[in-house]
């Protein structure tokens, strides 16, 4: 695998090294994980929003073609 070094503050790095990782990176790796959870989470429960502030007529077009685009799908495979 290839490396690169990154500049950090002091205080970040403190902050890594507090975090109690095996390493900078494993602690690193970590962090970004939880953090791209959080957003996919944080976008999903607002798509469930946006979807829930349908009007009736608005979710009924949009089931219809969601349908539609499944069907395209199905058999394949």
């Amino acid at each position: 695998m290839k490396t690169t070094t990154v500049k950090l503050s002091v205080e970040t790095r403190d902050r890594i090294r507090a975090l109690g990782g095996e390493t900078y990176e494993d602690t690193i790796v970590e962090a970004l994980d939880v953090l791209e959870a959080s957003r996919f989470w944080a976008q999903a429960d607002a798509a469930a929003a946006w979807r829930r502030s349908l009007s009736s007529s608005e979710l009924e077009r949009l089931t219809a073609r969601e349908a539609e685009v499944d069907s395209a799908f199905d058999g394949i495979g």
